[in-house]
């Protein structure tokens, strides 16, 4: 084709410069890190009793925890008595050594927590942690 006075016109090809829009993604990106809010313990709210001889334990990924129903969780998994020693077992069996977090609400009763701590030792698990909070210590989570 020619143009205006025998010049030829040279159309150049549709682009879309993805620059500004990857930009605006790692902006994007970087606000949802910055306004997110992380939790270490998602699911069950329970109410830690407080101890003023606590101390700072290094704390295993296995947790059992007891609400003040009295229901118990394996690793956020409801379970009964029974179902917690088959699958304590199993975890013991597959790591000897492995430490074992008992989390208790104050509102379950004492024979609760005494019944897992049994069941703990009598399958063989020798690293049981009990965390509490300090008398002044509010929840963070």
């Amino acid at each position: 084709m020619s143009g205006i006075f025998g010049a030829h016109n040279k159309r150049k090809k549709p682009s879309i410069n993805i620059t500004p829009l990857i930009d605006v993604m790692f902006l994007l990106l970087i606000f949802f890190m910055v306004s997110s809010t992380f939790r270490e313990h998602l699911g069950i709210d329970i109410e830690l009793p407080r101890a003023e001889s606590a101390t700072e334990q290094q704390q295993g990924p296995h947790e059992v925890l007891v609400d003040a129903t009295g229901q118990y969780y394996l690793d956020q998994e409801a379970m009964d008595l029974p179902e917690l020693e088959t699958a304590l077992r199993a975890l013991l069996e597959a790591d000897p050594e492995a430490a074992i977090v008992l989390r208790s609400d104050e509102g379950a009763t004492f024979q609760q927590g005494v019944a897992v701590l049994d069941l703990t030792r009598k399958i063989g698990g020798h690293r049981l942690i009990i965390p509490t909070r300090l008398p002044g210590e509010e929840l963070t989570e």
